[in-house]
Parts: C-alpha cells; sequence; structure tokens
C-alpha cells in the first residue's frame, strides 16, 4: 500500500544519444497533426452586454480578492480588508492559535525538521525504502518555506451573519515540513477509520446501506452536522484515546501497523501545526487543522470511539446510523408514546454530544 502512494518523482532523463531517431520523427509529425486540429480563434461571446462589463468591472478592481467557496460553489468576491478581517477572526482565537514571531517559527521549524529526522532514524526497521524516501523529499523540498499555508472558505451556502457570510478556516500543510510525515500517517490510520462501524466511503456505499433496511412505520430520517468539528478536536485527549486504540488493536485486528512508531508520529504532526499568513506566524495550540493530510481518519475515529461506547444503547431507537466526518444520517424508531419518544430522543442527543 504505501509503495503506490509514497514515491517521489523520478527526474531521470535518457540520453539524447541512446533516444532512436524515429522517435522524434514520429513526435514531431504527431504535435504537428495536433496544432492542425487545434487552433486558436475567435469564438461569439454567449454572455450578455451586462454580464461582460460586471466580469471586467471586477477583474479591474484591485481592491478585490477571489477566494474558494465552501461545498466546491467556485470563487467569490471580496474586498482584501474584509478577507484579512474575517481570516482575524480565526487566528486570534486565543484557545486555538497562540502568534509567533518570525524567529519563533523557524526555530520551530527546525526543531520539527529535527524531530521527524530523529523518528526517521528511530524506527527506520518498520519503515520501507519508500516511506523513508518520500519522508526525507519532503522534508528538503519544504526547507524554504517550512510552514502550512492559512486561508479560508466562504460558507455562501448558509445565510449571511451581521458580521457577513461564516468562513471555515482551512490549514493548507503542503508547503509545511510535517506534510510528508502526515501523508505516512494517513495510510496507517485509513484501515482503521474504514473499520468503524458508522463509516461508508461515498453516497453510493451509502445508497446501498440504505436500500437493505426494513423500514418500520415508525421510523423518522435524522440527519446532523457537526459544528466546528476540527477545531472543537482537543488534540490532548484525542492523542490519548487514538493511541490507546492502536496499542489495543496492533496484531489484533490490524497488522499493517507498528503502534510506537504510529503514535509518535501521530504527536509530531498534530502538535506541531505551524502556520503562515502573509507575514504573520501561528501555531495551533488546540483542535485540529482542516487542511492536515490525516485529519479526516483522525476525525472519524476519535468520533468513532465514543460514539461506539454509546450507541450499542439505543439499538431498539436507532436503526441506522452512518457519519461521513462531519455529517451525519440516521434512522430513528419512534416510541408509540410521544412524551417517552421525546424524552428518549432528548436523552440520545445529549449522550451523542458529550
Amino acid at each position: 500500500m504505501e509503495q503506490n502512494k509514497l514515491y517521489v518523482k523520478s527526474l531521470w532523463s535518457p540520453p539524447l544519444a541512446e533516444i532512436p531517431t524515429w522517435v522524434d520523427s514520429r513526435l514531431s509529425k504527431f504535435f504537428a497533426r495536433i496544432r492542425d486540429l487545434f487552433y486558436r480563434r475567435r469564438a461569439t461571446p454567449n454572455l450578455l452586454p451586462y454580464q461582460e462589463a460586471t466580469l471586467r468591472k471586477l477583474r479591474n478592481d484591485t481592491n478585490l480578492l477571489f477566494p474558494d467557496t465552501d461545498k466546491g460553489l467556485g470563487p467569490c468576491a471580496v474586498t482584501y480588508d474584509q478577507y484579512v478581517a474575517d481570516t482575524l477572526v480565526h487566528l486570534t482565537d486565543p484557545t486555538i492559535f497562540t502568534r509567533l514571531s518570525r524567529e519563533e517559527a523557524w526555530n520551530a521549524a527546525n526543531t520539527i525538521d529535527q524531530d521527524i529526522r530523529l523518528w526517521l532514524s528511530s524506527h527506520k526497521q518498520v519503515l520501507n525504502k519508500d516511506a523513508i524516501r518520500f519522508i526525507e523529499n519532503h522534508l528538503y523540498e519544504n526547507r524554504k518555506s517550512p510552514f502550512g499555508q492559512f486561508y479560508m472558505l466562504y460558507k455562501i451556502h448558509k445565510p449571511p451573519t451581521p458580521r457577513g457570510y461564516p468562513t471555515r478556516p482551512v490549514c493548507s500543510d503542503v508547503s509545511s515540513l510535517p506534510h510528508g510525515l502526515g501523508k505516512w500517517v494517513d495510510i496507517q490510520l485509513q484501515p482503521l477509520a474504514r473499520a468503524q462501524p458508522s463509516y461508508f466511503q461515498d453516497s453510493y456505499c451509502l445508497k446501498q446501506l440504505l436500500f437493505n433496511i426494513q423500514i418500520t412505520p415508525y421510523a423518522l430520517l435524522f440527519t446532523a452536522d457537526a459544528k466546528s468539528m476540527y477545531t472543537n478536536i482537543r488534540t490532548g485527549p484525542a492523542l490519548k484515546h487514538i493511541s490507546n486504540l492502536l496499542r489495543n488493536e496492533e496484531g489484533r485486528t490490524f497488522h499493517h501497523y507498528d503502534a510506537p512508531a504510529l503514535i509518535e508520529a501521530l504527536e509530531i504532526v498534530f502538535k506541531n501545526n505551524i502556520l503562515q499568513f502573509r507575514d504573520t506566524y501561528w501555531r495551533q495550540i488546540s483542535g485540529t487543522g482542516m487542511g492536515i493530510a490525516p485529519a479526516p481518519p483522525w476525525a472519524t475515529i476519535n468520533f468513532a470511539i465514543h460514539k461506539n461506547s454509546v450507541l450499542p444503547c439505543w439499538t431498539l431507537q436507532v436503526l441506522f446510523y452512518r457519519r461521513f466526518i462531519d455529517d451525519i444520517i440516521g434512522i430513528w424508531v419512534c416510541d408509540e408514546d410521544p412524551e417517552r419518544n421525546n424524552a428518549l430522543w432528548t436523552q440520545f442527543t445529549c449522550e451523542m454530544q458529550q
């Protein structure tokens, strides 16, 4: 599994002297035919005049930014000052982030580099060569700009507040030092996430699961959406619960990971989220950054640990329960007594929210 995903792109090219002349000849003829088929031409626009005028106005306004929106709804337009103000709402939350000076950020980056290299040295016996090379390559490639990048998605599908549309903070770790290690952690956690009773892969799998259910006349469909799910995952307790699960399941249900190596890697990845926003630097001190490579399976496992202890007590009422990261769908079998049913539902939701 690792060998298929953790690889470093090869830069090798064959020596020119070893390339047969007929290869160049055939490629030249191929591209010549392609150029004949595809050429630039002036097309009649399908936009109305006022639409073209609006696009020109937006393009020429130097005070506008065009960030993406949530749910893949395309770009939106927002002023630079508004974008910065909306971003600082998240970054200045002292329970989630703390600001670092440039010197502090670079010192932290150097420490992270040393920690990852020490981890590689300590656990090389349980790592294959592809994984080691992949992680080392990311350390090398990201050394000049070793921080994750903070940005936002605007939730235009939700009603605006007096301050504007709500936003989703994203901590992209692609350019960070722990990114390579995070990809390795993601591969290790995925089988555990998929094994959780509430997990489903996609909408097609959900449809198949629902198709096979016998619905009673008293059944109701319910849905839920976890509010600020990633930032509400407390790093310390999550590490403790997931580490205990990894130790208990190693060699029993799962045989693909080494618990000490994986637990230590989890600590490095989730305790060292150093972010850059323009010329400012921040450390995430609690919560999980959306955009960190192993964040989805980490969140799935963390919430499943709690839900797996609650749901068995509700088999009579909860006919069906599935969760896709922060979206929940289930089927509730109502009690014939409305008052008792309301009391049971209130108790169930309270226990699930703890």
